[in-house]
């Protein structure tokens, strides 16, 4: 099953998060958006593994992948899935970049709307900027720092013909978990696997 340039940015933008997970100790006692956001600005360039079900009700059994994630400063997300076929997503600056079957195709995100949207997320992610994520999508957060669950849901209709919300769950500077549920149903949900902490 093909996915979209759209789709693709925007399993970027969600599993980025994930590479999160090395942001210093809490130092506040509040924990609200702004504290999430800026736990998530630390993450440095890395390299996570993730796992991936995508459920349709055109399907008896969920869809599987697996891959890895990469981030690189200063905006480079690379999207690099094994199996069960062998694709590359990579958004650099104002485009994004597809692998597929050995052929390159290159999307400048301002060809549509819907992609400069995503990319924009995308670097409120990962700078922390809840403004720039509050153009896009209404957030509320549940819970406290060591269990929380962040919920976007899109003010653009254009996004809103697609996804319903996003639900990101995890813990202090960490996504464990993220739930993409689209507005025909179906839904997606990627579990994260950090590396091992180094001795």
């Amino acid at each position: 099953m093909n996915r979209s340039p759209a789709s693709a940015v925007l399993s970027c933008c969600l599993l980025v998060w994930a590479l999160c997970s090395h942001a210093a100790e809490p130092v506040a006692n509040v924990f609200d958006v702004q504290r999430l956001m800026q736990l998530l600005s630390m993450a440095p360039e890395a390299e996570v593994a993730y796992t991936e079900k995508k459920y349709s009700k055109l399907l008896d059994q969920p869809l599987q992948s697996s891959g890895t994630l990469a981030f690189r400063r200063p905006d480079t997300v690379e999207k690099n899935m094994k199996l069960p076929r062998s694709e590359s997503y990579r958004i650099v600056g104002e485009e994004l970049l597809v692998i597929r079957k050995g052929a390159e195709k290159r999307y400048p995100l301002s060809s549509q709307p819907l992609l400069g949207a995503f990319a924009a997320s995308l670097r409120g992610v990962l700078t922390g900027d809840a403004a720039l994520l509050g153009r896009h999508y209404r957030l509320s957060l549940e819970g406290e720092e060591r269990a929380w669950r962040l919920d976007l849901k899109p003010l653009d209709g254009n996004i809103g013909r697609f996804v319903e919300r996003i639900q990101v769950s995890g813990h202090a500077g960490r996504i464990d978990q993220i739930e993409v549920r689209e507005s025909n149903g179906d839904r997606a949900l990627t579990q994260i696997t950090m590396p091992a902490a180094t001795p």
